[in-house]
């Protein structure tokens, strides 16, 4: 008996979620697409921002926040990835722009909506690596917040792999097209997800679990612990080395992650 109501609430809890997620989208998109058509960017930074903080109450996403955001621009911050989720928890608290792989754009809803919000989309190729460092730098200055994941792939979280340097000569970029600005500011932050309910959010690139499996499983979560850990911003300049810079900011983050799992460090 016990067992069956449990497993009707569990899917009454998935349907409340995922029609949340829905509804609140597409009463949103006339004015995203409203303000994406009319180059509006108050209401393309605000608008997915309201999204994203409706998206973490409906998932039920606690996130404990150490540090803030910089206000300084340009800005550029650079993060661990460990799930999808992570797009919701750094949005909900700071609109930014995210750089993102080719293929998210083909994904069901989601990579329609990252068209929506703006986001930069590159593969490995060169010439296109070459044509998001100048999109990049367009957004930056004109005063957009940058989101990178420079580990170009997802973790389970125990881990932190080296942070790929490539796109951090939109650093050089933004720098060489405004000779007045001398320098840009790149904030380390930290994604980490602790408790339970933890290794069941992470969604590693390896995974063979299927992304929509993957939402209805989060969605099927009540609860779900967030650290988010804003590191102080580096300054960088037109001498910064970006393979230099690339290795600080992941020893950075790496020290972040490791912090928020606490005294036990990093689950095996």
């Amino acid at each position: 008996m016990f067992p069956r109501i449990r497993g009707a609430l569990h899917q009454l809890r998935l349907a409340y979620v995922v029609c949340g997620i829905v509804i609140t989208a597409f009463t949103l998109y006339p004015f995203l697409a409203t303000s994406f058509l009319l180059h509006y960017r108050q209401g393309q930074r605000l608008i997915p921002k309201a999204y994203h903080r409706l998206m973490r109450r409906l998932l039920g996403l606690n996130i404990s926040v150490r540090g803030s955001p910089s206000p300084c621009r340009p800005l550029c911050v650079v993060a661990n990835h460990t799930s999808w989720v992570d797009i919701i928890v750094i949005s909900s608290c700071l609109p930014v722009i995210f750089v993102a792989k080719q293929e998210v754009a083909s994904w069901p809803f989601f990579g329609w909506l990252a068209r929506l919000q703006r986001s930069i989309f590159v593969n490995r190729e060169r010439h296109q690596v070459r044509q998001a460092i100048c999109r990049i730098a367009d957004a930056l200055l004109a005063r957009d917040v940058i989101a990178l994941f420079p580990e170009g792939t997802s973790t389970d979280g125990t881990i932190v792999v080296p942070f790929r340097s490539a796109l951090m000569g939109a650093v050089h970029e933004t720098l060489r097209r405004e000779e007045r600005l001398p320098a840009m500011f790149i904030q380390p932050v930290a994604v980490t997800y602790v408790g339970p309910n933890r290794n069941l959010v992470v969604w590693a690139r390896e995974d063979d679990t299927p992304f929509l499996q993957h939402l209805l499983q989060v969605a099927g979560l009540r609860r779900i612990e967030v650290a988010l850990t804003w590191g102080e911003p580096v300054t960088a300049d037109r001498s910064s080395d970006r393979k230099v810079l690339a290795k600080h900011l992941e020893d950075t983050v790496r020290g972040l992650v490791a912090e928020a799992h606490g005294p036990e460090g990093l689950p095996r």
